[in-house]
């Protein structure tokens, strides 16, 4: 019984995470570099023009 409700916690707080982590994403926000693969100003630094080789 001790373990159904740890495991029930655990996922409530799994399904939290990851619907906070879905409505930061679908309103353009990074949730991190791993969430947005890089792509996200904050998380990749773009070399400039003319430094580019």
């Amino acid at each position: 019984m001790t373990t159904l409700i740890v495991g029930l916690i655990v996922l409530a707080i799994v399904v939290l995470a990851l619907r906070a982590t879905i409505r930061q994403s679908k309103s353009g926000g990074c949730s991190g570099c791993s969430g947005c693969g890089g792509s996200c100003a904050s998380c990749h630094q773009e070399t400039p023009p003319d430094k580019k080789a």
